[in-house]
Order: structure tokens, then sequence, then C-alpha cells
């Protein structure tokens, strides 16, 4: 394959283009244009020019990745990705952090290098591959260097923000570095529901050129929240109210605390070959007090009932194990990189709940509503039901990455075999095994265009029971893609587009055979297609952009209740349009000028496509003033205003239940300064 011509890096380059594959969908670094996968590199250096906050706003960055909404704080969001739900049951989001699968586990900004997104299944060698795409969360590693920054932020309705990352070399000699991360935030409370998260990061590595690389992590975060379950519809569409109405009242905040050890080893075995180890360990402890409608509306005038949930202490292990040996070698005109892979995951939750009265959560008109009728519960509670989870298994995988010429290939498969049990005490585990096979084709056609081809599958547990108390088989997918990926402007601009069709079984259903609510099947199936197209780098000196449009159409190809649905939360077409214009003042003086379009078209509410949420286009500016004070250290001024012209449109629904929709903040300000020495 020929190589690519050097390319320039210029101060003006707000967001590189070029930034390797991170293990996503090949486990080696790579550059985009190499990889016959499509793989979106979202730096959050570019979240923070956008004015962004959270993992959502991160993922607008993204083709074909939605938002979905849950209960379970701003830091912890749900997404969709090719009109594939993260999670087919439970409302939990699930993405990977440098590489380990986790549930609910939130995105803390000070924490993230990048989000890396592979789009559709084929994840790379030791990571699960799921139906609609793979989000990995990059976190922040110690570096042999001497730097650091101090970061702050306020906004509207208490939102604030402040951050401090100091990397230090503790022995140039031993190659000994540490790096520590402190992080405050809270979220807007514009819904008056509050958000709050203190987090702390320490990193030490240690080297010894290429013969060794180790790395030891810990990270605490404990989040407060309270769970924001929206607002209902009504005869199609959601209901003429003021959009921060609240009508949950839950009597207390709910909890997360997480805290996390990782270690890593990286050795040179033999000529050209290296054995990577990677071991994770995650504790988890939290309380849910949620309060919301439920059900539909008892009269016309608008009197819902409301329902209060109390689970006092979940507890969630993780536990994973992974090891990797990596070889390269040519052979004739051949050139390989061979992979061998095996891990062990184990994921256990406990989550007990309490049975609050009816009487202690009142009906309430929706139009016109009386609060302060909740009460808090009594220290007598009667026993609810317990959830647990189980879940553990063992997976082997190989791969060759193969070159010749202007040719690449990648072709790996992956052997998984699990025993999973999701439900209340008794119900039973499911044990199955899955051969996952993916197989990509590239061919360069210059030094800066090549076309790919690729085939993949994936799974992810179904976290929900059938009505004989079986915990249900996984959701299965498998993905056909083509596409094309070009670099412009010397390099400093990258541009990819695919088409693909992506399948999904296995899908859960109501189970019809049963009046009781929670029962399931996996009766359902789902089709995906659409086209993707992606713009992102330097358009012209001093002026970058960002672009991402989808066109994905999502529908129930076999389901009992809901079959030729639309699939909820996904919109037919969805496009971000960022630029960037950075004005040189002075030699030490910058001045960058941002502004964005986000824009969807309706989509649904509900599996049952009766309530629709309209198209929206939402505008928003920055303003960004950067000095120089001294070498390596600079001092930035930010002003960002969202939702510029006080757009009313609705951001998604919860689990596609058109009673939890999610109103969009108005138009809001916020200022950060950051300070890097």
């Amino acid at each position: 394959m020929k190589s690519l011509a050097t390319v320039e890096v210029r101060d003006s380059v707000e967001f590189p283009v070029r930034l390797p594959a991170r293990n996503v969908a090949t486990g080696t670094d790579a550059a985009n244009i190499d990889v016959p996968f499509a793989v979106s590199n979202v730096p959050q250096e570019l979240v923070n020019s956008q004015g962004g906050r959270t993992l959502q706003d991160a993922l607008r960055n993204v083709p074909g990745a939605q938002a979905d909404s849950g209960f379970n704080g701003v830091h912890t969001q749900f997404f969709v990705m090719r009109g594939s739900i993260a999670d087919s049951g439970t409302g939990s989001n699930r993405v990977l952090r440098d590489g380990v699968r986790l549930s609910n586990y939130p995105f803390v900004s000070a924490f993230v290098v990048s989000v890396d997104v592979l789009r559709g299944p084929g994840a790379a060698l030791g990571l699960r591959s799921e139906p609609g795409g793979t989000v990995n969360l990059m976190s922040k590693q110690p570096e042999l260097a001497n730097f650091g920054s101090v970061r702050a932020s306020v906004g509207g309705s208490g939102a604030m923000g402040l951050s401090a990352d100091i990397n230090r070399v503790l022995s140039e000699e031993h190659e000994l570095a540490a790096r520590l991360v402190l992080t405050r935030s809270a979220a807007s409370e514009w819904r008056h529901t509050p958000d709050k998260l203190d987090g702390v990061k320490l990193g030490v590595a240690q080297s010894d050129g290429s013969r060794y690389r180790l790395r030891v992590n810990a990270e605490a975060t404990n989040q407060t929240y309270q769970p924001d379950y929206g607002i209902p519809s009504l005869n199609g569409s959601p209901i003429d109210v003021p959009r921060d109405r609240q009508y949950g009242e839950p009597w207390d905040n709910s909890m997360t605390q997480n805290r996390i050890v990782d270690i890593h080893a990286d050795f040179a075995w033999i000529a050209d070959t290296r054995l990577k180890v990677d071991l994770t360990h995650l504790e988890a402890r939290s309380t849910s007090i949620k309060s919301g409608l439920i059900g539909n509306m008892k009269n016309a005038s608008g009197l819902w009932g409301r329902f209060a949930a109390y689970e006092p202490g979940t507890d969630r292990l993780i536990d994973s194990v992974a090891t990797t040996v990596e070889g390269k070698y040519n052979g004739g005109k051949f050139q390989h990189t061979f992979m061998l892979g095996a891990d062990y995951y184990r994921e256990t939750l406990h989550q007990p709940s309490l049975t609050i009265p009816a009487a202690n959560s009142p009906d309430i008109n929706v139009f016109d509503p009386v609060f302060g009728l909740v009460k808090a519960p009594s220290t007598v509670l009667a026993a609810g039901a317990t959830t647990r989870q189980n879940l553990e298994s063992v997976a082997l995988s190989v791969q060759d990455q193969v070159v010749w010429g202007d040719w690449a290939a990648i072709a790996g498969l992956r052997f998984v075999q699990q025993d999973f049990m999701f439900g209340t005490t008794g119900t039973k585990s499911v044990v199955e095994s899955r051969w996952l096979p993916k197989l990509g084709v590239l061919r360069k056609l210059s030094e800066v265009d090549s076309v790919y081809a690729n085939a993949a599958m994936g799974m992810s547990p179904n976290q929900v029971s059938s009505s004989s108390n079986q915990s249900l088989p996984s959701r299965d997918s498998k993905q056909l893609e083509v596409g094309w990926k070009s670099l412009w402007n010397g390099g400093a601009l990258a541009s990819d587009i695919a088409v693909y069709q992506l399948d999904q079984t296995n899908m859960i259903a109501d189970d019809q055979t049963t009046v009781a609510n929670g029962d399931f099947t996996v009766d359902g199936s789902a089709r995906s297609r659409g086209f993707e197209a992606s713009l992102s780098g330097e358009l012209a000196r001093r002026f970058s952009v960002k672009v991402a449009y989808a066109y994905t159409d999502s529908q129930m190809s076999e389901h009992p209740l809901h079959k030729g649905k639309l699939t909820p939360n996904v919109a037919a077409h969805s496009l971000t349009l960022w630029g960037q214009y950075m004005w040189q003042l002075d030699s030490d003086i910058q001045s960058l000028t941002g502004a964005g379009v986000y824009a969807q078209t309706k989509r649904y509410a509900d599996r049952a496509n009766t309530t629709e949420l309209p198209g929206y286009a939402r505008l928003d500016i920055t303003q960004t003033w950067r000095k120089r004070t001294g070498k390596g250290k600079s001092a930035e001024l930010q002003l960002a205003i969202r939702n510029v012209t006080d757009a009313s449109y609705f951001v998604s629904s919860h689990l596609h239940v058109a009673r939890w929709v999610t109103p969009a903040e108005g138009r809001n300000a916020s200022v950060s300064v950051n300070y890097t020495f």
C-alpha cells in the first residue's frame, strides 16, 4: 500500500483529522483512511470548542448517532446508533472505557481525551461488538512530559464546571510519569433536577523504551442527581405546557459511586511480537429514587397517575481481563499483522427494591398541577423484588491484517461463550455461544483516496426475562457496508461516505401469552439502511469545519405488535454543521469565532408510532479568545450561546415511551476560562 505524503501540521487546525483508530475497529493504531470500517474520532478539544458538555454533545459529531432519553442524570446519557438502541431492555447506557464495557458509566469530560466510535458491529480484537456501534471513551493517561491545565465554567440555572489536570515526569531515567485529574461539575437545573458530580483520576506509568510499558490508574466518581421523566404526550404530540414543568417529586436525591482500578502491561516478547495484558475492576454503589407519570391519562381534564420507586442499595461489580499477542511479519509481497487474544468478563448486579404505597404518590393534573402532595415513605416499607444479574463470558479472538500493494484486508473471528442471568430471584440463566466473524477489504485509489467494503456481526445481552423466569438469548446483528474515504487540502481535511444495511434479530417483544407487564420474548427483528457522510478538518487556512450527515431508515421487520413500525428516536435525516474561523490579532493573541447548526427531521416517540416529535434546527455560537503567555503556556476565555433562536423542540423519549419525553433547553449561555501551563 502506498504511504501517505507528509502532512503539514498548522496551528490553525483546531481538531486533527488523522487520529488513529484507537483499537475500536482494528486493535492497532491506523489512520482512518487505511481502515475498512466507518470510524469516527471526536476529540474532547472539539467538544469544548463547540461549548459542549455531555456525551450527546460529543455524539452530535458522529453520523448516524442520535439521542435517547434516560433517567440516570445528565452525566449518564443514552444514544441510538444506526437505528439500533444501545440497550434493549432496562434503559442502561452501554459504553466502553479504554476498551472495557461498563454499565451506566458517567461521561466525565475532564477525564476524556476523545470519544471514538465504530459505526456498526465489528469491533476490534477483545472488544464486545454492540449491534449498532461501539462508543469508546479514551481516558487521559500519564505522558513523559511536564504540563497541566485548569478549567472553570459557569452557565445559567446553576451550571458549573471546575477541573485541574496535572502531568509530571517523576524520573526521566526510568521513564516514570504520573497524572492527576480532579473535577467537579453541576448540570443546568433549568428543569429543576439537580445533577452534580465529583471525580478524581490518578495514573502512574513507567516504561523502558520499547521493551515494556506499564500503567496503573485509579478513578473515583460520586454523582448525585434526580431523574427527569420529562413531559407526557397526548393526541399524537407532547402536551403544550411550560418546558421546565416537572411531574415527578422524589423525596431525596439519587446517587451513584464508581470506583475503578485498571492495569495495563505491554511487553516486547520476541522479534516484532508484543504481549499486552489489561485488567479492570469496577465497584459501583447506587441509591435510586424515582418518581414520574405512569400509564395513560385517566380523564379528559389531564389527570395522570404517578409512581414512586425506591432502590436503596444497588451493587454492581465488573471484572475484565484481556490478553493479546500481536506480531508483524513479511511474507513476500504480503505484510501481516497477526493478533491472537483471549478475554474474560464478569458483571454482577444486586438491585433490591422496596414497595412504596400508591397513596404516597397521588395523581396529578398535568395542565394545572398541585405540588407537594407526594409523601416520603415511612421507615417501614414492604419488601419488593430484587433484580439480579450475573453475566460471565469467555472469548477467544483471532485477526489478521494483510497489506499487499494498494490492497488491504482485515479478517477476524471472535468466539464468545457466556452464561447470563437477568431477573428476579429464581430466574434461570441462559448459556449461549456465538461465532462473530468480520471481514473488511480496502483499496487505495491514490495516496489520498480509498474505497472499502466490510461484513461483520455483533451481539449484546438482552437484559430481560420471560414469563417463565427464563433469561433470554442475546440480540444479534449483521451488517454489510461499503464506503469511500478521502483526504483533501494537503491532508488537513478528511471526508468519508458510507452506505450500509444492518439487520438485528432476537429483539425483545412483549409476550402475548400473558397479561403480566414485563414478560418478554425475543420475537422481534429489525432492519436499518442508511447513508452517512462526514467532513472534518481545515477547509481553508484558519477555517475549520465539522460536518456530519445521516439518512437512516430503521423499522421493525418482525414483531407481534409493531411489525413495520419505524424505530423511535430515529430521524430519517440528521445534520451537524460546525465552522470555526481563527483571527490572528497579533503574534500572541487569537480570536476564534464558531457557529453550529444541529438539525433533525421528525421522528416517533413510541414503538407504536402514535406520537410524533417534530423536526427542529438549533443554532449555537461561540467566541473564544486565546493568548500565549509563555512557552507552552496560554490563557483562554470562551463565551458560548446555545440555542440562539430559543427554538422549542424535544430531544427524545425514554425507552420509546410517549409519556416520558425530554424537552430541550431554551436559549442559554456559558462562560469558561482555561489556563494551560
